[in-house]
């Protein structure tokens, strides 16, 4: 099959784009020294999308030329308001009081909460299997907080908001398998970014916070890096790894990006990993391979399903 024929190719892609979405994290701790977090979300998106526009103009100009269908736009705000004004801004918030290792780790059990919504909204049931990496992962995601954090009830701030910024990003991936928009996916997501940014911006203003930009040289270097390869990149890669490996095949690489978190905060911010995050972190990962290969198994003939629909960032 053509797919398999350059695996040193998709090897690159997915590796890349892994590595720049969990370069994300520490670039969003970096930058909140000067901005505030929803300022910051709404300022990373904002060039993100804008970045996207002399690429996309032809495809914006006619976007369903093909079809002919009407654009639609309150299936587009949907999804942006989820995918990115609540994911980012839980997130972003989140990461004041969280560490980036932490916070990768959290995002990273995203597929499991997509397998559970998924069963009970778009009836896709999971299997024995994938209960058991289920199971597997809530218990990795226990470790990861904290035994004793969970069973007395003192799990940080950060913790809860990165956990909802997780949950929105499931809504949001449930909400667009059942959509199923026939529209160009570059010009989804450009869409969904602008309809976020705007949601980030307003809340940013009704809660009043303070605007500011990056106030250093080494500030914006981190904002630049956040906003064009840590998401536009990172983005563009990710597609390019799908079309090659498939998407139950790529998904299975998504734990890379704590792993890369993990490894750049230690190396730039000296941010250590505890034993019991490491443990955890693996029991995660052991979970989402049993829930991404029973899902697969399931529906074999499928290049997509509900857990793989994470990619889209």
């Amino acid at each position: 099959m053509p797919r398999d024929k350059p695996p040193n190719t998709f090897l690159c892609l997915v590796l890349l784009s892994t590595f720049l979405q969990g370069s994300s994290f520490v670039a969003t701790k970096a930058v909140l020294r000067d901005v505030q977090p929803l300022w910051l979300a709404t300022l990373r998106f904002f060039v993100a999308a804008l970045s996207l526009v002399p690429v996309l103009l032809p495809r914006l100009l006619h976007p369903n030329r093909r079809s002919g269908s009407r654009m639609p736009w309150l299936h587009l705000a949907l999804i942006g308001l989820l995918q990115t004004t609540g994911v980012m801004a839980f997130l972003t918030i989140g990461l004041t009081s969280s560490t980036a290792p932490m916070a990768a780790i959290l995002m990273a059990s995203n597929p499991l909460l997509v397998a559970l919504l998924a069963g009970v909204l778009l009836d896709e049931p999971v299997r024995r299997q994938g209960w058991a990496g289920l199971a597997l992962s809530f218990v990795g995601v226990v470790l990861c907080i904290g035994v004793e954090m969970v069973f007395t009830g003192a799990i940080g701030r950060g913790e809860v908001l990165v956990m909802l910024g997780s949950t929105c990003w499931a809504l949001a991936t449930i909400v667009s398998q059942r959509f199923n928009l026939s529209i160009d996916a570059w010009v989804l997501a450009f869409w969904q970014m602008v309809f976020g940014t705007a949601g980030l911006a307003l809340v940013a203003l009704i809660r009043g916070d303070a605007f500011s930009l990056p106030a250093s040289p080494t500030a914006w270097l981190w904002f630049l890096w956040l906003a064009i390869p840590a998401s536009t990149g990172a983005m563009g890669l990710w597609f390019a790894a799908l079309r090659r490996g498939g998407a139950v095949r790529t998904s299975g690489f998504l734990f890379l990006c704590p792993l890369f978190a993990a490894v750049i905060a230690f190396v730039l911010h000296g941010e250590r990993v505890s034993w019991h995050q490491s443990l955890g972190g693996l029991l995660i990962a052991a979970g989402i391979g049993l829930v991404t290969t029973a899902r697969a198994s399931a529906a074999p003939a499928s290049g997509t399903s509900a857990s793989s629909l994470r990619v889209e960032r």
